[in-house]
């Protein structure tokens, strides 16, 4: 019954997150995604296998699925290292990215509609879970879709602090849902994974000007959003 429901939502929230509401939130795929910014996730993944893939899991590429891939950048510079894999509940966007993204397989769906035939080694959201109503659930799928010992990495917007309240006021995303506290998202992540690793990141869109990104593990109790590094 619960399939059947997320089955029926699926249209409704492509509709929802359709080509409007990106051409709204941003100025271009590039936005708000530089390379640098993606270039800082992909050396934070990497690190955080190391140790974790041994004996037969070493042979070939480790594989990854990014949950709410947007245009498909990140997946784009993973592609090289990784057996790629994106979903995202907008068809137009998994449209935009499958013309960007060439070896990685999409889908449109959700974390809750997603039946993939594998389990990943890598997990990554980037940015989605302050958009997703059921959190408990989403992180339960998220965790069953990972191979013993595998990486969960995601980043979150946070509201606590001062840059976070300033965040809160200038944020014009009416889906955003979650609008937690850093402390509130690790107890969350905590009671499902063994946290590894946690970073800050302060972030500002100037648009057509430019995007500005500084992540470091000393600006988690600073930062607007965070990045949380976990294992199953």
């Amino acid at each position: 019954m619960e399939t059947g429901r997320h089955r029926q939502e699926s249209p409704m929230l492509s509709k929802k997150f359709g080509s409007d509401y990106f051409k709204r939130l941003y100025s271009s795929p590039e936005d708000k995604n530089p390379a640098r910014k993606i270039e800082i996730y992909l050396k934070i993944i990497k690190r955080s296998l190391l140790g974790v893939r041994q004996g037969d899991s070493l042979k070939g590429k480790p594989s990854l699925l990014d949950v709410g891939c947007g245009y498909g950048r990140f997946l784009k510079l993973a592609e090289n290292e990784f057996v790629t894999y994106g979903i995202d509940p907008s068809e137009f966007v998994i449209n935009e990215a499958r013309k960007y993204a060439i070896n990685t397989k999409f889908e449109v769906a959700t974390i809750l509609s997603y039946k993939p035939e594998i389990k990943f080694d890598v997990i990554t959201a980037f940015d989605v879970l302050e958009h997703v109503p059921e959190i408990e659930k989403a992180i339960g799928q998220i965790k069953s879709r990972l191979k013993p010992g595998g990486i969960f990495f995601c980043a979150v917007p946070v509201y606590d602090g001062s840059l976070g309240r300033l965040a809160e006021k200038l944020d014009r995303d009416e889906t955003h849902i979650n609008k937690w506290s850093r402390n509130r998202w690790l107890g969350i992540f905590s009671r499902s994974f063994n946290v590894l690793e946690t970073w800050g990141a302060v972030r500002y869109s100037f648009g057509q000007l430019g995007y500005f990104y500084m992540a470091k593990p000393w600006l988690f109790r600073w930062g607007q959003a965070i990045l949380v590094v976990m294992r199953k």
